[in-house]
């Protein structure tokens, strides 16, 4: 069999064993996970019991994010940067005990929680459902004010099942978390919702897609993210590829792919894959050079058949 022969499998990374519901293990995702941000619109209405949710009709975007999580001793921070500027952020008390949520950031808008919202005591189970009441203050889109004491933050394992995005297809256990909030904006009182789903493995526990909305009517704010684990199929292969002596010296690119091939290997064939497994693109009897101007913008996969193996790397398309 030809090496390029298992390059939809490593693409697709497809679990076919049977599944029950899988506790989900922690809030962040790994330390240094990489997101492809998404475009397009979903219904994730669909809760409970072995549910299934196509999302493949989403389309990946050029724009990476990256997490970082840095935990101290009672206290953690989830960073999220978006082509390296951040762009979230949740802060967190009690991050080995009972998660609570002191702080979170989102399109700007910025919530501080005085009277913090309880996320519950890790591992948690489908059914889980938690309301805590949260207070304290707000900022962003040009306004801002006080986080009444009625305000709710509600958290439920609401579903488990079989979900398809991207790459992936296979079985999560999904969490959900609503931020209900009455605000004063001086004598003004309003309302913002933030909504949040997060879809965990079930066999790695890797948080492998995540939605959030923020509302905010009177600041005429409606904003919603999408993003896709665009490290999760590629991981293993890439760990295992290491030393082959090829990189990538145009990435991100816009017309012409460069590799710069070392260690005397000589290229045999290229192949491109988008996110979905498909190839786009195939090049032979070239050496380091390669015209993708007419792709589309977004992730891209990138498979380099030499004599002395195969390597898979990934780029975006600007």
């Amino acid at each position: 069999m030809k090496p390029k022969l298992l390059i939809p499998f490593l693409v697709c990374f497809i679990f076919n064993s049977s599944f029950s519901q899988t506790d989900i293990e922690e809030l962040p995702s790994p330390n240094g996970s990489e997101y492809a941000n998404m475009s397009g619109s979903i219904d994730q209405s669909l809760s409970g019991a072995n549910v299934s949710w196509d999302y493949t009709s989403l389309t990946a975007l050029s724009d990476i994010s990256v997490d970082t999580y840095v935990e101290n001793a009672s206290t953690a921070t989830i960073t999220t940067t978006t082509n390296g500027v951040p762009s979230s952020s949740i802060s967190l008390v009690n991050p080995n005990a009972e998660v609570a949520v002191t702080a979170a950031v989102a399109f700007d808008v910025q919530l501080n929680y005085t009277d913090p919202g309880v996320v519950g005591t890790f591992p948690l189970s489908f059914n889980y459902s938690n309301t805590d009441n949260v207070e304290g203050t707000f900022s962003g889109s040009g306004i801002s004010g006080t986080i009444l004491n009625t305000s709710t933050f509600v958290v439920d394992v609401d579903a488990w099942g079989n979900l398809k995005v991207g790459t992936f297809d296979g079985e999560v256990t999904r969490l959900k978390i609503v931020q209900n909030l009455n605000l004063l904006v001086g004598f003004v009182p309003t309302t913002a919702t933030q909504t949040s789903y997060f879809y965990y493995d079930a066999n790695s526990s890797d948080l492998v897609f995540r939605t959030t909305r923020v509302v905010v009517p009177l600041a005429s704010l409606d904003n919603t993210s999408l993003e896709m684990l665009s490290t999760y199929t590629l991981s293993t292969t890439e760990v295992s590829l290491k030393g082959k002596g090829i990189a990538l010296t145009s990435n991100p690119v816009k017309n012409i792919l460069k590799l710069d091939v070392k260690g005397g290997a000589n290229v045999k064939e290229v192949e491109i894959y988008d996110i979905t497994g498909k190839q786009v693109l195939s090049f032979k009897n070239k050496f380091n050079d390669f015209d993708v101007s007419q792709l589309k913008a977004g992730l891209f996969i990138l498979s380099v058949t030499t004599d002395k193996g195969n390597t898979v790397k990934k780029f975006i398309k600007e």
